[in-house]
């Protein structure tokens, strides 16, 4: 595996960590200024693109409806494309699982692709698009 492959991956698993610590500030570091998000069910967009860090970060931000549960982006199968000297292109499953005073339940599943960009050394998100499978369950 290339140093750039692990660097990527590395982002994507830093990506998911972050968001279920809810650790903002980190997460805001592995984006772009200028990243999107777009949430999809099958191809039918539901949600974005939220344009911007900064949106980015005010979206997860803000509380859940219904009690508060500890969500787990598991993120697998990553596969790279699309490498440039600046860009590349990531693709993974995601299975997102929530638990609240019982078991885990898988809420969602889906796939993530992100494309990142290279600059100064250090890749960041430009965009993610996740296409779920199903409605994500309340939780």
């Amino acid at each position: 595996m290339s140093s750039t492959t692990h660097e990527i991956q590395q982002v994507i698993a830093r990506y998911g960590s972050t968001l279920d610590a809810h650790d903002h500030d980190a997460l805001a570091g592995l984006h772009r200024v200028e990243a999107e998000w777009t949430f999809a069910i099958g191809s039918q967009v539901v949600i974005g693109p939220l344009r911007g860090r900064d949106a980015i970060i005010d979206f997860v931000s803000r509380p859940p409806d219904g009690p508060p549960v500890q969500q787990r982006h598991v993120l697998t199968n990553i596969s790279i494309s699309g490498t440039s000297n600046e860009t590349t292109r990531a693709t993974a499953y995601l299975t997102l699982i929530a638990a609240h005073d019982a078991a885990p339940v898988i809420v969602a599943t889906g796939t993530a692709t992100f494309v990142l960009r290279v600059t100064e050394g250090m890749w960041s998100i430009e965009t993610l698009l996740i296409s779920f499978d199903n409605s994500p369950l309340p939780h």
